[in-house]
């Protein structure tokens, strides 16, 4: 049946030499770009990969083919090839796409048509199926084997080529709705042919889906139609719920939208994966509107089912308003309010409005996300984190609340309710002060019953009718008392009155009126030191004495001394309350030494200074003056004159050499050097004198006694 292959490929835009060349030329360059997929094989098995042309019309998308029947293929147009029928038949059913049908009696009405009419096109023949059969498409295969080097599909090393021409006819037009065109080499044993024609038509099918996809020929009679398990309107959307599909069908879901059921329905959105719960929702539509719906699935391929009947789904209009609104006043600067929350599902929120007037303006001042919300605290500031707010004490406010559904539309207004904020704390009761104690004063008072309260604000004046300023703040509520004790820079004073105020202080730090003024006085330090003696002329020391001063709590003194007069900064010592006497020891000789001692008491209160007193430590003996010599025959005698002192010890005689210069010592001024006068020689001596204490006086002027040659 050569002249339905003929008509065949004029009518599908193909001729036999076109094709040929295309797959010569195909099969050349797969040869010449893969010389190595050859070397190391027999000949036999020398196979390269098919060529698979596909072609689908831009029309296919426009049509749903609900019956479509497969005749049986032919090889050149004359004989059924029962293999490849059956090859092709399984491979339309992994498909997915139609339902494919094999009726009993086509394959007698296929021999019946090629007997009476050999003259019939392969696009003929399909058409008067379609039409005899009562299918909406036919699909046609045919073969066509070539086996000689000189035809024009083959080889250039003789190896046989076979063509399979594919094609679905759509039977109202005889137009093809897709064609398949596969050439491949026919090498394989015959008891593998089966499993290669089965090999290369799901290839050649896959190749096929894959075109229908991007031509957007989706649709599909053998997938399920999803189901759809609920519906719902909401504010501006609708919410659709389906039942998942097992994932190996499909792995997507499309929902398709028009505003009439005979319109042409379009994508909602981006596809919707399969995944629980499984939902779908379309956004910006209008309130109180009715919209059409229908759902497809879509598998891995790209195939989706054909669409159900549109189901209609209409939004709602604004929301219902905020019923049993409620204030609550008596918190510090804060108001709370509480509502009933709205049973509109559509309802997202709650906006607050407050004014300081029952008829307004009121005024926005927070918004309340999420429906089952009900209270609300007014802090009076619009952001950020405080336990306490902003607004003012003691002052009262007005409320109104809306609510605003997940399009921003609003309710109308609840009722007007209103609350009056906390006033400030009330002052403190009971306070007291504590006289005579050393450089501070106690205070106590009653604790504040205000669990508000958090401290309390002292202040201070030296006179009954201030100026008071604040010294301290005492943190805690319960705390009782504090001790004034001034500070490092201005220290309480001795034997001074001071008058004292407290305010209670809330966690805003809002303070009470002033407390009662209360008063104290600062005990008195201790009195100068009176009767400090020194006395003079003690060899390397100076005794001191003094009078006890009168306060029952003196806890010692403290004696300072200094070399000059108006400069008395050395504490040397301090000695306890019951001493009234002390000796510096370790003097300097025929030094003057100023001296002032004061008391200081148990509690560490110093009274004033003394008088100043002054001592001179014992001086050295005079220079010995007088010194004279008479030389006799066996020595030197030495006399001087006697010193004043009269607890002179004794005198030494030096010849005022550094290392032997010491001759000899008397308890009276005169001396017998025994050593005879030669001539030429040359003596010198030196005196002086050494009283009871060991104080040595300076060197006599020296006394040199030469004899000539």
């Amino acid at each position: 049946m050569s002249k339905h292959a003929n008509q065949h490929d004029s009518q599908t835009g193909w001729n036999r030499r076109t094709l040929c060349l295309f797959i010569t030329s195909a099969i050349i360059t797969l040869t010449f770009l893969s010389p190595t997929a050859w070397a190391d094989k027999p000949s036999a098995q020398r196979t390269a990969p098919p060529v698979i042309n596909v072609q689908v019309s831009p029309d296919a998308r426009l049509t749903i083919y609900k019956s479509v029947i497969l005749l049986p293929a032919l090889t050149e147009g004359e004989t059924i090839d029962e293999p490849l029928s059956n090859a092709l038949s399984r491979a339309l059913g992994n498909l997915h796409k139609y339902h494919v049908l094999r009726p009993e009696n086509v394959e007698s009405w296929l021999k019946k048509k090629l007997k009476s009419d050999k003259n019939l096109s392969m696009a003929e023949l399909a058409h008067q199926a379609g039409i005899d059969l009562r299918a909406s498409a036919i699909i046609t295969a045919e073969a066509h084997p070539r086996q000689k080097i000189g035809e024009l599909l083959v080889r250039l090393d003789s190896t046989p080529v076979t063509t399979w021409d594919i094609v679905m006819w759509d039977t109202r037009n005889g137009q093809p709705v897709w064609k398949l065109t596969i050439s491949h080499q026919d090498v394989v044993p015959a008891q593998e042919k089966t499993k290669e024609t089965t090999t290369i038509l799901a290839q050649a099918i896959a190749a096929l889906e894959k075109k229908m996809v991007s031509k957007g020929d989706i649709f599909s009679t053998q997938l399920p139609q999803p189901e759809v398990l609920s519906t719902q309107g909401d504010i501006r959307s609708v919410r659709i719920v389906l039942q998942p599909n097992p994932p190996h069908i499909f792995s997507r879901y499309q929902l398709l939208r028009a505003e009439d059921p005979k319109a042409v329905f379009r994508p909602t959105g981006p596809p919707v994966a399969n995944k629980t719960p499984l939902i779908l929702v379309d956004h910006g539509l209008r309130d109180a509107t009715s919209y059409y719906y229908t759902v497809i699935g879509i598998n891995n391929a790209g195939l989706a089912n054909v669409p159900a009947t549109p189901f209609a789904i209409t939004t709602t209009g604004a929301p219902s308003s905020v019923h049993n609104l409620h204030a609550a006043g008596g918190s510090l600067r804060h108001i709370q309010l509480f509502w009933e929350p709205s049973q509109d599902p559509t309802v997202k929120e709650y906006v607050i409005y407050r004014s300081v007037n029952s008829d307004g303006p009121f005024k926005k001042i927070a918004i309340v996300s999420g429906r089952d919300q009900q209270t609300y605290i007014d802090k009076g500031q619009p952001s950020g984190y405080s336990r306490y707010g902003v607004l003012a004490d003691n002052s009262r406010y007005f409320y109104i609340i809306r609510t605003r559904n997940i399009v921003g539309v609003t309710s109308e207004d609840s009722q007007i309710v209103s609350a009056t904020t906390k006033g400030v704390p009330q002052p403190p009761t009971n306070l007291q002060a504590i006289d005579r104690q050393p450089k501070k004063i106690p205070l106590a008072w009653a604790a504040s019953s205000d669990p508000d309260v958090v401290g309390y604000a002292i202040f201070r004046a030296q006179a009954p009718k201030g100026p008071f300023q604040q010294i301290e703040y005492v943190s805690g509520r319960e705390n009782q008392q504090y001790v004034d004790d001034g500070s490092w820079e201005h220290p309480l004073q001795n034997d001074t009155t001071y008058w004292y105020r407290l305010r209670a202080v809330n966690v805003v730090e809002a303070q009470s009126p002033d407390s009662g003024t209360v008063s104290a006085i600062t005990k008195a330090a201790p009195q100068a030191v009176i009767g400090v003696k020194a006395a003079n002329g003690l060899f390397r020391k100076i005794n001191l004495g003094w009078q006890p001063n009168p306060e029952p709590d003196i806890d010692h003194y403290e004696i300072y001394r200094g070399t000059i007069a108006d400069n008395i900064r050395t504490k040397i010592t301090t000695v306890g309350p019951k001493k009234t006497t002390y000796t510096d020891m370790g003097l300097a000789d025929s030094r003057t030494y100023w001296y002032r001692i004061r008391a200081v008491d148990q509690d560490g209160l110093t009274g004033a200074w003394s008088a100043v007193v002054h001592a001179t430590t014992k001086h050295p003996p005079v220079q010995p003056k007088g010194l004279k010599a008479i030389v006799g025959p066996s020595g030197i005698l030495l006399s001087w004159k006697k010193n004043p002192e009269p607890d002179i010890d004794h005198y030494e005689i030096s010849n005022g050499s550094f290392l032997s210069g010491q001759l000899g010592d008397s308890k009276k001024p005169q001396f017998f050097y025994p050593h005879p006068v030669k001539p030429g020689s040359e003596f010198k001596f030196l005196v002086r004198a050494v009283d009871q204490d060991g104080l040595e006086s300076a060197y006599s002027e020296p006394l040199v006694i030469m004899r000539p040659e």
